[in-house]
């Protein structure tokens, strides 16, 4: 399937808009920081999309929503290991924070929350973004061989 293909970019669309509602529903508190979390999530997986479509056959919706979970997964796991896992961290309070703080996340306990989330969100919303799409592919092609 190519890149540019009409199906391609209505799978694509139903990602970010799917990236982006979860996005919004899960961390809504804090806006600035939550914009630029919601803005690696939603590249996440329209990036990840773009790869698991170029490996998806075409066959069935959840061999796409498998293929993306994959993907993203794999893009994840090495941004967090590669740039935000502190591999000299030896469990103790870091030495720049104030005595009087009381509470703080290291960047390892930051990386289990994040991926502790995934674990939960990603293979719901790698299905349900699958779903859509094979939901909105079949009524456009349904429509236009009917007409």
């Amino acid at each position: 399937m190519k890149l540019r293909d009409k199906q391609f970019w209505l799978y694509e669309a139903v990602i970010i808009i799917c990236a982006a509602i979860s996005m919004v529903v899960l961390w809504a508190n804090h806006l600035l920081f939550h914009i630029l979390f919601g803005v690696a999530f939603c590249s996440l997986f329209f990036i990840g999309g773009i790869m698991a479509w170029k490996l998806y056959k075409g066959n069935q919706w959840w061999k796409l929503a498998g293929y993306m979970l994959l993907v993203t997964t794999v893009i994840l796991v090495i941004v967090l290991f590669g740039f935000v896992w502190d591999w000299h961290d030896i469990g103790g309070r870091p030495a720049d924070l104030p005595p009087d703080a009381g509470t703080y996340i290291t960047k390892n306990e930051l990386v289990g929350i994040l991926t502790l989330l995934w674990i939960i969100i990603a293979p719901i919303l790698s299905c349900v973004i699958s779903y859509i799409t094979k939901l909105i592919i079949k009524y456009h092609i349904g429509e236009k061989t009917h007409h």
